[in-house]
């Protein structure tokens, strides 16, 4: 869920949609007619399990500025991907169980919509005064966690949450972030959900370094990592988080930290693109580029083990990181990794991407594999 890293360099970026103006996709074959997305029947929901769904979001740049973004949207079995133009203040998350989360302000209110990607329609889900900068759904399908702006002065006004459905009220579940000169302002806010789905990472990050708070859906106090060294998160398992080094670029240290004791270490000098996935038996496993080409891989576990090397695709696709690195990503088994042109999912690459599973390296196309 979340703006890539040349979107930071560009200053904060916001929702805008509008009314969802779609253009015809380019990338998948011939141009599809212009679709404009049917309210969906009944109250919004996720699948209940992944259908494959993903995404991909890129800014639209014209003279050096960026005057919108383009999502791409597809799911397995759905033939060509829906391309969507939408303005400059925009976000999109998931997807959710075959639906895709997008923001949307147009100066003067917020609104959020459900997008089911396969049926083609979507749910609004409301609107605020306020801006919505960013949101998630929690693994339950039934509540939205959003990160919110003042409209004058953009200042902080914290995480809310609220059911889907819009039946209960919005609550405010995490207070705004306090200044600190060491981070200086906080140009992305974003959220990664551990892997069981019991705490939800919000990640505040200045121009290289983020601060992060892990919220606990269980009830455990909050935890804090607050250390200019620690860039973007890569993600959380149990009370371990993955996450760059406060670079500017890659290749940079790959680190773990201990969000009980707040230990971390370094878990390779110079690391490029990295996911952190699952092995057979549901272990945490993180996978990362040696240096910045993508032609190495190599696989550690959170203890810092080296597992071996994972041989580089012979097209040269990369490894696709979370979307805040990428621009987006696709739904598929935690023992999967995703690989595309560039390290992206843009189905306009020199090569179609695909899924590898972690254990043998099986390749599989992506639209096949939820």
């Amino acid at each position: 869920m979340v703006e890539s890293r040349w979107f930071r360099r560009a200053g904060p970026g916001l929702a805008a949609i509008g009314a969802l103006a779609i253009v015809a996709s380019t990338t998948l074959g011939a141009p599809e007619p212009r679709w404009e997305p049917s309210p969906c029947a009944g109250p919004p929901r996720t699948g209940d399990v992944p259908r494959g769904a993903w995404y991909q979001l890129d800014p639209v740049i014209e003279g050096g500025v960026r005057t919108g973004q383009r999502l791409e949207v597809g799911a397995a079995g759905l033939g060509p991907a829906r391309t969507l133009t939408l303005g400059s203040e925009s976000f999109a998350a998931g997807p959710f169980g075959g639906t895709v989360l997008v923001g949307t302000d147009d100066g003067r209110q917020s609104r959020v919509s459900l997008v089911d990607v396969g049926a083609g329609c979507a749910w609004s889900l409301g609107t605020t005064r306020y801006v919505v900068r960013r949101a998630t759904l929690a693994p339950d399908g039934a509540t939205v966690f959003e990160f919110r702006v003042d409209r004058g002065s953009r200042a902080d006004l914290g995480v809310w949450r609220r059911s889907l459905d819009g039946r209960t009220p919005a609550v405010r579940v995490l207070a705004p972030i306090e200044a600190h000169a060491g981070f200086g302002p906080t140009w992305l806010t974003d959220f990664a959900w551990s892997g069981d789905g019991t705490s939800l990472a919000v990640q505040s990050c200045g121009e290289t370094a983020c601060r992060f708070r892990v919220l606990s859906l269980a009830g455990e106090p909050l935890r804090t990592v607050a250390d200019p060294r620690v860039g973007d998160i890569v993600g959380l398992s149990g009370h371990r988080l993955v996450a760059h080094g406060s670079c500017r670029g890659l290749p940079c240290p790959l680190l773990v930290i201990d969000l009980e004791d707040g230990s971390s270490m370094i878990l390779h000098a110079v690391a490029g693109q990295a996911a952190l996935a699952r092995d057979a038996d549901g272990q945490p496993v993180v996978v990362h580029e040696i240096g910045a080409d993508g032609t190495r891989l190599r696989r550690v576990d959170l203890d810092g083990r080296d597992l071996g090397p994972l041989a580089a695709d012979p097209a040269g696709r990369r490894l696709v990181a979370g979307p805040a690195r990428s621009g987006g990503t696709a739904e598929h088994a935690p023992d999967a990794l995703l690989f595309g042109t560039d390290g992206r999912l843009s189905t306009g690459g020199t090569a179609a991407p695909f899924l590898r599973r972690l254990l043998d390296g099986t390749p599989v196309p992506i639209g096949e594999v939820p």
